[in-house]
């Protein structure tokens, strides 16, 4: 069939090649068990097709009876290559040795002792089949789920050998030294064992070897996963165990800083104040650095009108720039009815992050925030946005690190702050295929930049800001509040309706702006840190102001008969009540207005916990911000409430100022039982009177409330 001296050559070029072939795959993957082993086999293969090719020239079969029985050690060589690679130790491996040592035994019995050219190549096939059956059962029942293609090579090329051999054992008769390299069978076995098999086993092996570094990377970037999520798991709960002492430490250093008259004692008081707020800042970051971390979500696109959504955004952070006597102004280089399609949510905090930062770094000057488009291209356009400030700057050696996470530039460690904004920006700017550009120079301020590109959005499908005959939009508003959720909430309700605010977080402050500005409307906290809504009314009286017909709004969550009645005889135009609700908001901004009588209502149904507060959180917080306001009051209310019994008959002031900011919260929250209780003993400690009885109902029912709203979250949770 074929020319012997052909097929030894062709094997043996094929051998070489393979052990070649065999050395690259090592080489690749020297880590990977029984794949330095495998390079002998193709060695000791090559020897023996060596040793079959010079047999003509010796006057006996010596180097035959040498070739076979490297053969069988090849056999074991390979076998014990792959037992290797699969780390397989079990009771048949052993049998498979003892079977090729008997095996072997025989072969060099009729080899010397009982010379039978016929029953040694009966040996030689029974120990090849022998090798084919182990290996088959190898791979189909241990190799093939963990290694399914490497496994399907090997398993055609045995399967193939097996059926070679089976069938020179039964079918081929006697034979003599003359007659031996002129049967088929012998061409044929050597043909698919010396030439097809090296071609198999050298591409399995490779397969083998790619499918378990695919496997180890697999099961790696699992291992990293899973580490990820126990981390932010427990960054997550360890920052919100954190709180709840952190609280007691700020409640115990005001309290102090209060009582204390020495200054020294005050400055100590004051550092620790300001530590302890620092690290709740440094608790938000870490939670949402986490979240990024966590969370490997889709993009969730919307069609937004960009002009009128950046103004919104600017009208939200224009009282921050305004606090601090800072210019803040949006270039906007874009075609006025430009409408794309973008995750609004990742870019606003994108914005906000950006924005924020330089309006905190940036004492004097101004902040710009500029929008210009780049380039367009069929269906989409690369927008630029620019944040420029007039701040400290940057060095230059800082700038690279600055997107690292808890790495601050020099400025940040004298301002203060976590180090995790930029960092959290630059993720949210990976996830929309963009990043954070930075130019500075020193004492010159600073520009971050970046290049995103959106795709356009249709107009017709775009929900135009509704205009309504029975509200206004774009009133210039004085909010007069102290507690950042409700500064926050109120805020975004009348940014939307393009209303330009300005905010006062005191009554001295709310009294000097209200001299420095005329406002369209007040919308004015009743109990603020140093004065009551009232007195700013009463002190108002005495000064010359820009706001003689300016129409006053209460901002309340005190609303008994007799509060109402006073509000009305101080000239108050109309009540909005807590917790905020946009709708009541806006028709009472709207109402101001005009010589509409004021309509005083507070419709809050008498449950423990009304489940629907959280829309309007929804509106103002993403998810995650939510889920951190409820957090920090659940685990800190039970304190709280504590330290309001002990307050009530240590120092009342004190117990009135923090009922105030507690009822308003859980009020906002939806806690409307409990925060209508904590109204009602702030009411009663005003008045001087008695209030023991509900000061004991107050830790039961917050208790009962808690309850209600862990029942309402295991409902949603469980569906």
């Amino acid at each position: 069939m074929f020319d012997t001296k052909t097929l030894y050559l062709t094997s043996a070029v094929m051998m070489a090649i393979m052990t070649l072939l065999s050395t690259m795959t090592w080489r690749a993957n020297k880590s990977i068990p029984g794949t330095l082993l495998y390079i002998f086999y193709p060695l000791v293969s090559f020897t023996a097709v060596i040793s079959f090719s010079t047999h003509s020239y010796f006057d006996n079969w010596t180097t035959i009876s040498v070739a076979n029985v490297l053969l069988f050690f090849a056999s074991v060589v390979h076998v014990t290559a792959i037992s290797q690679f699969l780390d397989f130790k079990r009771i048949e491996l052993k049998a498979f040795f003892l079977t090729t040592l008997v095996l072997g035994l025989l072969l060099l019995y009729f080899a010397w002792v009982a010379p039978s050219l016929r029953e040694r190549i009966f040996v030689s096939d029974l120990q090849h089949v022998f090798e084919a059956a182990f290996l088959l059962y190898v791979f189909i029942r241990f190799a093939r789920p963990l290694y399914p293609n490497g496994s399907m090579v090997y398993i055609l090329i045995l399967l193939t050998l097996l059926c070679v051999f089976i069938g020179r054992m039964l079918f081929m008769g006697d034979v003599t030294s003359t007659t031996l390299f002129k049967e088929n069978w012998f061409a044929i076995t050597v043909f698919f064992n010396g030439v097809i098999s090296p071609i198999f086993y050298t591409t399995g092996m490779a397969l083998l070897c790619n499918e378990r570094r695919e496997t180890h990377l697999n099961n790696l970037a699992a291992k990293a996963q899973k580490d990820l999520e126990i981390r932010g798991l427990f960054l997550s709960t360890v920052s919100h165990e954190i709180r709840t002492p952190l609280n007691g430490i700020l409640g115990s250093a005001q309290l102090v800083l209060n009582r204390s008259k020495d200054a020294t004692n005050k400055a100590y008081c004051e550092a620790i104040i300001n530590s302890a707020e620092s690290l709740n800042l440094l608790i938000d970051k870490v939670l949402d650095y986490a979240s990024l971390e966590q969370r490997d979500e889709a993009l969730y696109e919307e069609d937004v009108e960009i002009k009128s959504w950046l103004n919104n955004l600017c009208l939200l952070l224009s009282p921050l720039a305004e606090q601090k006597k800072v210019a803040f102004e949006l270039l906007y280089e874009l075609p006025d009815q430009a409408c794309y399609y973008c995750d609004q949510q990742k870019l606003r905090q994108i914005i906000i992050n950006l924005v924020g930062n330089a309006i905190k770094f940036t004492d004097k000057g101004y902040v710009k925030l500029r929008v210009e488009l780049v380039s367009e291209h069929d269906m989409t356009h690369l927008v630029r946005f620019n944040v420029i400030d007039t701040g400290p700057g940057i060095e230059q050696d800082e700038i690279e690190y600055l997107t690292e996470p808890y790495v601050q530039s020099n400025a940040g460690k004298i301002k203060g702050g976590t180090g995790l904004g930029l960092a959290i920006t630059a993720r949210l700017l990976e996830k929309l295929g963009s990043k954070l550009n930075i130019a500075s120079e020193v004492n010159a301020g600073s520009e971050f930049s970046f290049d995103i590109r959106l795709t356009l959005g249709e107009l017709s499908l775009v929900e135009q800001r509704h205009q309504s005959a029975q509200y206004l939009t774009g009133l210039n508003v004085l909010l007069v509040e102290d507690l950042e959720l409700n500064q926050k909430i109120a805020i975004e309700f009348m940014a939307a309706d393009e209303h330009k605010v300005k905010l006062a977080t005191t009554g001295g402050h709310a009294l000097e702006l209200l001299q420095q500005h005329q406002f369209d409307v007040v919308l004015l906290d009743m109990n603020l840190p140093d004065l009551t809504g009232q007195d700013v009314l009463r002190r108002l009286k005495q000064l010359e102001h820009k706001n003689n017909r300016t129409p006053f709004l209460a901002f309340t969550a005190s609303l008994s008969p007799d509060e109402v009645k006073e509000y009305i005889a101080l000239g108050i135009k109309d009540i909005v009540g807590k917790p905020i609700k946009q709708e009541k908001l806006r028709q009472a901004l709207s109402d101001s207005q005009t010589a509409l009588k004021p309509s005083i209502s507070a419709e809050l149904p008498d449950v423990l916990y009304d489940d629907t507060a959280v829309a309007s959180l929804n509106s103002s917080f993403n998810e995650d911000e939510v889920s951190s306001i409820y957090n920090e009051f659940v685990l800190s209310a039970r304190n709280k409430v504590i330290r309001i019994q002990q307050l009530a008959k240590e120092s009342p002031e004190q117990c009135i100022k923090l009922l105030h900011r507690q009822a308003s919260t859980a009020l906002q929250l939806g806690f409307n039982r409990f925060g209508t209780l904590l109204k009602k003993i702030e009411r009663r400690l005003l008045d001087g009177k008695e209030c023991s009885q509900e000061l004991a109902q107050s830790l039961p029912l917050w208790q009962e409330s808690l309850e209600a709203y862990l029942t309402h979250i295991r409902k949603q949770t469980l569906g």
